[in-house]
């Protein structure tokens, strides 16, 4: 009753990210229900044929050890680009921290996106100088705001 389901946008930091692209993928696979206007990836947990022990234990923790490294879940690159085609949402911002390991293939997954076919725009926002989700260990910082204002006026555009 009180809600725009017009102005439906998913979003997650880190894990949660990966969460929300899941979430605007299913969407726009199985059609119907409310469409979703946009996705907001702060800084996901995107991984590839990454080797670092440490990821890997922390994704085996972050998904109970269901998932292995190259499920889509965790390596959205797994997906087949027709999958992507049908990403129900009209755009993308994808927040990606100067330092972060996850960095390469935050960057991987906007530059296939542009180039999947999919009709929507993906906008790729850099921090410099600092790590994974920096933003939530320093609220006061003035990237920490300026994050938030970009992310505030990407989902209060107009179209």
């Amino acid at each position: 009753r009180r809600g725009d389901a017009s102005r439906l946008f998913v979003a997650g930091d880190s894990a949660g990210g990966n969460i929300a692209l899941i979430l605007a993928m299913r969407a726009g696979q199985h059609g119907g229900g409310a469409t979703i206007r946009g996705g907001a990836l702060l800084d996901p947990y995107f991984l590839g044929k990454y080797v670092d022990p440490t990821a890997q234990r922390a994704w085996g923790f972050i998904c109970a050890g269901r998932y292995g490294m190259e499920h889509p879940y965790v390596n959205p690159m797994a997906l087949p680009a027709a999958s992507w085609r049908r990403l129900a949402t009209s755009r993308v911002l994808m927040t990606v921290s100067d330092l972060d390991r996850l960095g390469p293939w935050q960057r991987a997954y906007v530059d296939a996106l542009r180039g999947s076919g999919w009709p929507g725009e993906a906008r790729l926002y850099v921090t410099p100088g600092e790590g994974h989700c920096y933003f939530l260990n320093n609220l006061e910082s003035p990237k920490a705001a300026m994050h938030m204002a970009t992310l505030a006026a990407f989902i209060n555009r107009d179209t």
